[in-house]
């Protein structure tokens, strides 16, 4: 527990100070993260991650994830389909020339992690360029969900959520997980009045689709894990796993925020 703790405390400071800094060194740090994850999703999949198609993919993650700094809202979906073309056909003649040792099936899989993983944190890029307020909001909207599903679902959990894929979640965590993301979000709103919602209305949209979709982003991770039979994505953090177990949650919430023009 002390190592979990401290190593909460280290990263956390060391990602909040890179956060509030912003520019190029958060943007690094960021693609960095990204770039970390998405060999984790290769690893559970026992690829090496030294490996050609691991290190493209890597290089593809990195190089949506600093976009910003290369192109205009306007011109980055061009850049994007083009690099994803690219990328999508290096995969296909990679599986030809492996000999047989990377099929179709984890190219697939690498192409799909690639873009799940990179879209969030070039979003999380783009927001930070905009808006220091908004990004604090998601992420302690964020840390407030998790951390209200550990101790409500510890002390009052007895339903079981989704006992195929992770047994210890409960429906009363979840629930928990709301309203502490809730009240967490009213808080947020009293201290710093209007720097990122105009109504409370907006305020508690927001706090409910990053609570709801942060607990999906968990789950689909957990799932991933329980297929490859993997307890952790990684071993980077010690205490906390991998780094796609500590960005699960922002993975999946920051696309729906975009999709639904909250970011």
């Amino acid at each position: 527990m002390k190592q979990r703790v401290l190593t909460g405390v280290v990263a956390g400071a060391l990602y909040l100070a890179f956060l509030l800094y912003g520019s190029y060194p958060f943007a690094i740090m960021a693609a960095m993260i990204a770039g970390i994850a998405f060999t984790e999703t290769a690893l559970m999949d026992r690829m090496k991650y030294s490996s050609g198609p691991v290190l493209i993919g890597m290089f593809f993650v990195i190089a949506i994830v600093l976009f910003p700094f290369f192109s205009d809202k306007g011109s980055f979906e061009v850049l994007f389909i083009r690099l994803l073309i690219l990328f999508i056909l290096v995969m296909a003649v990679m599986t030809f020339f492996s000999k047989n040792h990377f099929d179709y099936t984890q190219a697939a899989y690498l192409t799909f992690s690639a873009l799940y993983i990179s879209i969030p944190f070039y979003l999380l890029v783009q927001m930070r360029f905009h808006s220091l307020a908004l990004v604090l909001f998601v992420q302690i909207t964020i840390w407030a969900t998790d951390s209200g599903a550990y101790f409500v679902g510890r002390s009052f959990g007895k339903h079981k959520l989704a006992p195929h894929i992770s047994p210890n979640k409960t429906i009363e965590g979840s629930a928990g997980a709301i309203i502490v993301a809730l009240l967490t979000a009213i808080i947020f709103q009293l201290i710093a009045p209007a720097m990122v919602f105009h109504s409370w209305f907006e305020l508690f949209i927001a706090a409910l689709i990053i609570s709801v979709a942060g607990q999906m982003g968990d789950l689909v991770e957990s799932a991933v894990k329980r297929h490859f039979n993997v307890k952790d994505s990684g071993s980077i953090l010690p205490g906390h796993g991998g780094l796609f177990d500590r960005f699960d949650s922002l993975i999946f919430v920051l696309p729906l925020l975009y999709l639904t023009g909250i970011i």
